[in-house]
């Protein structure tokens, strides 16, 4: 494929993307008003989301990586560790949301690049030029703003940001594709 072809897929992706989870918070309120807990939710996601990746899996020939995994006691260790930390960031997601917590709710996965790039500092330690830094700086004060807007401590965003960012420490750790730690989570 030529790359201008490449290129405008990887756009219309994205915005596909993020059209979609723009469209979640009306969901899970819809879900939520008519009875579901956002456990049930969770479940719900769970249940549908495990055949899928199991096709996934087996498609890209991985089943082999499965069967390592539940073999190797650190990496099965560390996804159910990442299982916990992205059934309580879905979990809190959802009830947000379904509470009329949006601006916390989207101020929590608005300060998690900025936490990913905290960890990636001092866990990893990436470096980051002066550009970055000023970056994170802007970001930062843009997140002071919207937390000094909401009236009281952001709890349910500091949540948020830092489940995912811890997510995405531990899965940095795991030795297994994407796909067959999407499928053992």
């Amino acid at each position: 494929m030529p790359e201008s072809h490449n290129n405008r897929a990887a756009v219309f992706a994205g915005l596909g993307a993020y059209f979609l989870w723009g469209c979640m918070p009306a969901l899970f309120i819809a879900i939520y008003r008519a009875g579901a807990t956002p456990w049930e939710l969770l479940g719900q996601r769970a249940l549908w989301a495990a055949p899928w990746a199991a096709l996934l899996v087996v498609l890209a020939g991985q089943h082999r990586q499965v069967v390592a995994v539940f073999t190797r006691p650190r990496v099965f260790g560390l996804l159910c560790l990442s299982t916990l930390l992205i059934a309580l960031n879905w979990v809190i997601y959802v009830k947000a949301v379904a509470d009329n917590h949006n601006l916390e709710a989207s101020l929590g996965y608005y300060i998690n690049p900025l936490l990913n790039m905290a960890a990636g500092i001092v866990l990893f330690r990436e470096r980051v030029d002066r550009w970055g830094v000023l970056a994170m700086a802007l970001a930062a004060v843009g997140v002071l703003l919207q937390a000094v807007a909401i009236g009281h401590p952001p709890w349910i965003a500091l949540t948020l940001g830092l489940a995912f960012t811890a997510y995405g420490v531990i899965r940095k750790q795991v030795d297994a594709d994407a796909q067959t730690g999407l499928f053992v989570e």
